[in-house]
């Protein structure tokens, strides 16, 4: 029998773990446990069945009860099927050397499977294996184009870490992306970072200015604009922006992150006053 895997139940687990235990989903995957058991004793090996419990003991943070029905459903059909519960589990573990093998064997014979293209990408990457793990990533944003954009950022950043690749391409699939779908304010502040970090800040002064109306009337906006236009050697420009800050930091309720932020915004201050007096400064 041929077991397809739900792309969606393998790539909801990570945020499902990450949640803190509810009684409601905690009960949910208890009744699905005991449903999906009560089969098992009517099919003991029925290699789908297993496969669907060893996803829930993972879900369940039951480790040890998903690797024996791995292993049981290893014995009852083509271990293939299996392999890639079997890397998910070990993933989970943060055994990643032993887990790569499991899912580098599945996606031998289902190499457009999302689910574990999407363990394996992040496997890579953590693993230190950039190109390998790009490849994945590139993969996936070939298979869909409504992937979160957390994927089209872990996408552009090994991109840019890359020689071959750069910063150029990686902003190139960003702006791609935005183009398709209309600004994306994660998208927009990868690439701001992207630009800042190799020393274009007016590129980077560009896309800030293209960022949403809502995000350009808050005070960090303008201290950010005031920050670049200071790297960028411009601190007549920074002065109006950090001034506007002040007001409106000055205006609302301080709580102890706008606080912080006055106060960033004075020590800029200083130094836009600094640099417009010293030999050669912009004024």
């Amino acid at each position: 029998m041929k077991f397809a895997f739900l792309p969606c139940a393998a790539c909801l687990l990570a945020a499902v773990l990450a949640q803190p235990g509810t009684v409601a989903a905690d009960a949910a995957i208890a009744e699905r446990i005991g449903a999906l058991s009560r089969r098992i004793e009517q099919v003991p090996d029925d290699q789908a069945l297993l496969l669907q419990r060893a996803r829930a003991h993972i879900e369940n943070n039951q480790p040890q009860l998903a690797l024996e029905d791995v292993r049981r459903a290893e014995a009852a059909g083509d271990p293939v099927q299996a392999a890639f519960t079997h890397g998910l589990l070990l993933y989970r573990m943060s055994d990643y050397p032993a887990a790569l093998p499991y899912f580098d064997r599945y996606l031998k014979v289902y190499p457009l499977d999302r689910g574990a293209l999407d363990h394996r990408a992040r496997l890579l990457r953590d693993s230190g294996e950039k190109r390998r793990a790009l490849t994945d990533y590139e993969t996936l944003l070939g298979l869909s184009d409504s992937l979160d954009p957390g994927y089209y950022i872990a996408t552009a950043r090994l991109m840019a870490d890359l020689p071959d690749r750069g910063v150029d391409e990686a902003l190139a699939l960003l702006d791609g992306r935005i183009a398709r779908r209309g600004p994306i304010t994660p998208l927009q502040r990868y690439a701001i970072q992207l630009e800042k970090d190799r020393g274009n800040f007016r590129g980077a002064l560009e896309r800030m200015a293209a960022l949403d109306a809502k995000l350009k009337a808050t005070p960090e906006w303008q201290v950010e604009v005031a920050e670049l236009l200071l790297l960028d050697a411009r601190p007549a420009e920074a002065m109006p922006y950090l001034a506007v800050a002040q007001e409106q930091l000055a205006s609302g309720r301080m709580t102890p992150v706008r606080r912080d932020l006055l106060t960033h915004t004075h020590h800029l201050q200083e130094e836009a006053l600094r640099a417009r007096i010293s030999p050669g400064a912009p004024r």
